[in-house]
């Protein structure tokens, strides 16, 4: 090492070892400490989400019924309940529409199934099933209409004909409509792939003496949702960074303020004088003794401790021309040991 190289470190330790750096820098070190914990709890990113657009799909059952010779409704009726005596037979209609009509394709399928079944307790036991229709396709706009004639008066020869094969004197009858549509393609710019299930009834209730239908409309709707993930930003006294760039630099901002910070401490420490009278201290009394008969000098520090150990007497200190002298006196005597100060 060079002697410019030694000039250095010494005003480096001098300068580390001054009081005001060292407050300025255990200052610092606690702030980058402080926020290097606050930062702790920082998402280092965050997620939104926005609703770009929704869709709808859309299955609905139409019915009218074409009734007997009657004076009371006329040749068609449209409502929720028919009377059974009076229904020949049933319109059936049934559309899908997939809205907004966008780049969509897809297909159908449609049927309807009449069940035969009887009770046991609670439980529904069909007994026989007879398929009355069934259509399929493509979708074409994003939407289909299938017809359908429902004949309940052939339907009804038909029942008669399947209770005298099983020879049951009463069979429940529940006509099921079902309609499954999958659909693929783009909505809002994103890619879409659904299936949609629509099942309606037609129900004959002896006791009321009246048909009606269930369920018979289907509507689910959806939203196409965007999610977006930002790294988050944080600001502090004019200056912006992201979160996990912040989480590196400020705990290393922290423990480059704390390396100097403990060097100056430790410099500091070490380069005070020891205490070599450090285990007699609590026997040290400060003052000059006022008149001796007689001195006698000790050379070390280990003859003091021998003198006061012999004689169990109190130790005073003073000090005199730039030296700190301890002194025992016992009868007259001043047993001295004289120490010069450290610079």
């Amino acid at each position: 090492m060079n002697i410019e190289s030694m000039i250095n470190v010494e005003n480096l330790k001098k300068l580390v070892t001054r009081r005001e750096v060292l407050a300025v820098l255990l200052v610092l070190f606690l702030f980058f400490a402080f926020y290097s914990v606050k930062l702790l709890g920082v998402s280092s990113t965050v997620t939104t989400q926005s609703v770009l657009g929704k869709y709808t799909q859309e299955g609905e059952l139409v019915h009218v019924a074409i009734l007997k010779n009657n004076t009371l409704y006329g040749e068609s009726l449209r409502r929720a309940e028919y009377p059974i005596p009076l229904v020949e037979r049933f319109v059936l209609t049934y559309s899908y529409r997939f809205t907004p009509m966008t780049e969509i394709r897809g297909t159908y399928r449609t049927s309807g199934i009449v069940k035969y079944s009887v009770k046991r307790g609670s439980e529904e036991i069909v007994l026989w099933e007879d398929m009355l229709f069934e259509d399929s396709g493509e979708l074409k706009d994003g939407k289909f209409i299938a017809e359908y004639n429902l004949n309940l008066t052939e339907l009804n020869r038909r029942t008669a004909e399947i209770m005298d094969q099983l020879g049951l004197k009463r069979l429940n009858r529940k006509i099921v409509f079902t309609t499954n549509v999958h659909v693929e393609g783009k909505a809002f710019g994103k890619e879409i792939n659904e299936n949609f299930g629509h099942v309606s009834t037609l129900i004959k209730d002896t006791g009321s003496g009246l048909y009606y239908f269930t369920n018979e409309k289907e509507s689910v709707q959806k939203s196409i949702i965007e999610r977006q993930t930002q790294r988050t930003r944080i600001s502090k006294y004019g200056v912006t960074m992201y979160a996990d760039t912040a989480k590196k630099l400020i705990p290393l901002l922290a423990l480059l303020f704390l390396t100097p910070l403990i060097g100056g401490v430790y410099t500091i420490k070490s380069q005070r004088p020891k205490n070599e009278f450090k285990d007699l201290a609590p026997y040290i009394t400060e003052g000059a003794p006022v008149e001796v008969e007689k001195r006698v000098i000790l050379a070390t520090k280990d003859d003091l401790k021998k003198t006061f150990d012999l004689l169990d007497k109190p130790i005073l200190h003073y000090t005199e021309g730039g030296e700190d002298i301890y002194v025992i006196i016992d009868g007259g005597i001043a047993y001295e040991y004289r120490h010069k100060k450290s610079n």
